[in-house]
Order: structure tokens, then C-alpha cells, then sequence
């Protein structure tokens, strides 16, 4: 008997200090995650301090600390969205495109999403006004139309898939804009051309004006590229089809000038 009640009684003992000893680490783990947490807490709002201060610099470099010892935490989405802007403001345009793009990726369906490819467009807008452009004031729409294009494309994106977004509407103003400039740079390649005596590169590039950027003041001058392109290259059948795509749309079109020469050759009276 006596045995017996000692065995209970040693088993008691061992179950009550396993108890204790589970509930310390528990209480330690606890308090290692707690402490985590407000680690992550203070590297997020010292970002933000430098940020208030316009240190961009430092705000980047302390996401990016954030974001490598905490990539699990709920700081983590917030400092990756953060450090799009903070980029943006480095004038970091690469940067911040493939910032923008990392949150895409891993974060395909949330709200931030509109944000996200928002900020694309603007950094890829910026791509090519550096300093020497800016400096001797060199027109950006006759430089190299590779970054409008893909900010068009961005912007085109968050108006189309996201129209209810606040930033649908700047984008669309944005992609108006875009067309313009880019369509300018398709005529200014297509007047280079015709200086050189290119005329076949010059009426595809024409073409090409006509058929995507409609809507824009460069439409009319393309036409009228055309006529000329076509008559230097004798094929009068579709120098005929333009002037008449012209009289109808375009009736004050300095091509029409000597429109009676043309009449007879359209069939007109």
C-alpha cells in the first residue's frame, strides 16, 4: 500500500511539473512573439518618421529591413506597398517598377492592386526625362517611345479592370495624354522619312497613325502624309482612296486645296 500511494504520488508530481514547465514555454513563446511583433511595429513607424522627414533613403532601407526579418508579419504587405512610394520619391524608377511588380505577384487579388500598377505607369512615365532632358529641355515624345508605351499599357490596365478605383479616372486622362504623345512621335518618324526620300517607310508609319490613334490631331496630318507618299510613289489608286476618306472627314485639308485637279480623277463632278 505504502508503495503504491508513493507511486501516485511521484506521478502527481511529474504531471504537475510538466504542466508548469508546458506553461512557461508557452508563456515565454508568447512573449518572444509579442516582442516580435513590437519589433516589427517600431521598424514600421521609424519608416514612417523618415518618410514625415522625406528621408527617403532611410525609410527604403528600413522596409527593406523590415521585410527581410519579418516576411511573414502583418507589416509585411503594408512595407512592400510603402516602399513602392518610397522609390517613387528616390526617383528610383526601376525600383519602384520592380516593386510595384512584387507585390503583383504576391499579391494578385488585393484591394492595392489598382495601386500598385498605378504607380507602374507613373514610373514608367518618368523612365527617359532624366537630367539632361530636363536640363537643355528636350521634347520626351521624340526620344525613344518605349517607357510611354508601357505606362500607357498601366494606366490602360487600372482603367479597364479596375473603373471603379480612385485611380481609374487620373489614369484615363493619362492614357489620353499618352496617345497624343505617342502619336506625335509616330509622325515626327514619318516626316524624317519623307525628308530622306523613304517613302514607303513614311506611308506605313502614316498607316500606322490612321489605324491606332484615331481621335488624335495627328490623324489629319498622317492623311495627308499619304497623299503625298502615294503620288511620289505613283500608286493613285490609293492616293484616291485617301483624298476621299480626306473630303469626307476632313474638308478644310490643305491636301484639298487643289481639290478641282483631284475631282475628275474620283469620279466626281
Amino acid at each position: 500500500m505504502n508503495i503504491t500511494r508513493l507511486l501516485i504520488i511521484l506521478f502527481l508530481a511529474l504531471a504537475v511539473a510538466g504542466c508548469s514547465s508546458s506553461g512557461s514555454q508557452r508563456g515565454e513563446s508568447g512573449a518572444r512573439g509579442e516582442q516580435r511583433e513590437r519589433s516589427a511595429e517600431d521598424l514600421y513607424n521609424q519608416a514612417q518618421r523618415q518618410v514625415n522627414r522625406r528621408d527617403y533613403n532611410g525609410a527604403a532601407e528600413t522596409l527593406e529591413n523590415l521585410q527581410a526579418r519579418y516576411p511573414f508579419g502583418p507589416y509585411f504587405k503594408q512595407a512592400q506597398l510603402d516602399l513602392i512610394n518610397v522609390y517613387f520619391q528616390q526617383e528610383e524608377m526601376g525600383s519602384t517598377i520592380a516593386a510595384a511588380d512584387r507585390f503583383i505577384r504576391l499579391n494578385p487579388r488585393d484591394e492595392h492592386v489598382p495601386y500598385a500598377i498605378y504607380m507602374r505607369g507613373r514610373a514608367n512615365l518618368e523612365r527617359g526625362n532624366d537630367f539632361l532632358t530636363r536640363t537643355f529641355g528636350i521634347d520626351r515624345r521624340v526620344r525613344d517611345p518605349s517607357p510611354l508605351r508601357e505606362a500607357m499599357n498601366d494606366f490602360s490596365r487600372v482603367a479597364e479592370n479596375y473603373p471603379d478605383s480612385e485611380y481609374a479616372s487620373d489614369a484615363r486622362q493619362r492614357v489620353s495624354q499618352l496617345r497624343r504623345d505617342l502619336a506625335y512621335h509616330e509622325m515626327h518618324v514619318t516626316r524624317w522619312y519623307m525628308e530622306r526620300g523613304a517613302y514607303v517607310a513614311a506611308a506605313n508609319r502614316a498607316m500606322g497613325v490612321v489605324e491606332n490613334f484615331q481621335g488624335t490631331p495627328q490623324v489629319q496630318e498622317a492623311l495627308g502624309v499619304l497623299v503625298d507618299a502615294y503620288g511620289r510613289l505613283d500608286i493613285d489608286d490609293l492616293r484616291q482612296d485617301v483624298l476621299r476618306i480626306i473630303e469626307a472627314n476632313y474638308p478644310d485639308h490643305p491636301s484639298l486645296r487643289e481639290r478641282r485637279r483631284f475631282l475628275p480623277r474620283l469620279g466626281m463632278e
